[in-house]
């Protein structure tokens, strides 16, 4: 209930007050509100307002990469952003830049929506940045055109955010309300394809999809497709179909040896750990040895090797030809299903 109407809710129209953000996600909250609060860090666990942002900074730089020449593009370069930067809300800066083959002449800044820009200013440039900007709307301030607005003015002229250059754009995106725009200096050619780009993203990112569908589940409204059932004695003969089917292992990742300190403690120190993945039908094994460097100076070891052995997976399924990819993944623990739902996002 109070997921469904917190647009309506957790607004600064109702709660006058200070305004705190959510950890991990650019969400204000501007009232105590237990239950809400709950539901917005299950939808956004295992960092997925930061994956959302990867993941669509990944698909713009793709679009580009197939339009390089007819926008006369040298090259898309992805910046190294720190890791917070998606939702830290008060400086910015580029995501994406673009160098030019020659010199692109660029207009006064506008939105992503209004067809006409003029390119009367003489103004030209070879340096060419996106910034793309999360957000999480509510029933009063959901206008995203006014917000990249207000935004790009904000971060082109505080002494915080650092542009590489004085021409770029930045493209809003409303997470709560699924709209998005962009507001910025345009060069001929990459308004109407960013135009289409987005349209095609918002529907098919699959960062996007993980979000949709964690709201759904969080709302109650399941959708048509099923969760998969557990694995059991009625059903393990799907094992065998056609389909490749990797059961992955993480038990034997993260192993200690256990010794007596001099004061008569018990002490753990890791030991080379293996991943197992396994395929019943061909029975095949891959095993990749965790080195125990890996856990060197890291905290929480049990929770980061989920994530660890969730990495290897993904990292080995990208090294397979896709004949070989499996279609199905089962997990030997209930823990694995977040990181890898989260690493696989590539593989739907």
């Amino acid at each position: 209930f109070t997921l469904w109407w917190s647009p309506t809710i957790n607004r600064a129209n109702v709660y006058v007050g200070f305004q705190v953000q959510l950890d991990l996600t650019g969400i204000f909250m501007h009232g105590k509100i237990p239950t809400l609060k709950i539901s917005l860090i299950q939808i956004f666990r295992a960092h997925l307002w930061q994956k959302i942002h990867e993941s669509l900074v990944m698909d713009v730089c793709q679009v580009f990469d197939c339009e390089l020449d007819a926008l006369e593009i040298e090259t898309v370069q992805k910046e190294t952003i720190h890791p917070r930067k998606s939702y830290k809300m008060n400086s910015s800066c580029a995501d994406i830049l673009l160098f030019a083959a020659y010199k692109w002449q660029v207009c006064a800044p506008s939105l992503l929506r209004e067809t006409h820009e003029a390119y009367d200013g003489g103004a030209t440039t070879t340096k060419y940045w996106l910034d793309v900007q999360l957000r999480w709307g509510d029933y009063d301030s959901h206008d995203i055109e006014r917000y990249c607005r207000a935004k790009f003015l904000d971060y082109t002229t505080d002494q915080m955010s650092l542009y590489p250059s004085a021409t770029g754009v930045l493209l809003g995106i409303d997470l709560a309300y699924n709209v998005h725009s962009g507001y910025g200096h345009w060069f001929p050619g990459v308004k109407p394809l960013l135009q289409r780009a987005m349209r095609k993203i918002m529907k098919a990112n699959p960062a996007l999809y993980v979000l949709r569908e964690r709201i759904r589940k969080g709302l109650q409204l399941y959708s048509s497709e099923p969760t998969e059932p557990y694995l059991s004695s009625s059903n393990y003969g799907e094992l065998f179909s056609q389909q490749t089917i990797w059961f992955v292992d993480d038990t034997q990742v993260y192993r200690v040896t256990i010794h007596k300190t001099f004061e008569g403690n018990l002490t753990t120190k890791p030991i080379n750990g293996a991943m197992l993945v396994f395929n019943p039908r061909s029975g095949q094994l891959f095993l990749k040895i965790i080195h125990v460097s890996v856990w060197a100076g890291q905290k929480r070891l049990s929770q980061l090797a989920k994530w660890k052995t969730a990495e290897e997976v993904a990292a080995l399924i990208r090294s397979l030809p896709t004949e070989e990819q499996p279609q199905q993944v089962i997990v030997t623990r209930k823990g694995m299903l977040d990181p890898l739902e989260v690493h696989l996002l590539d593989f739907p």
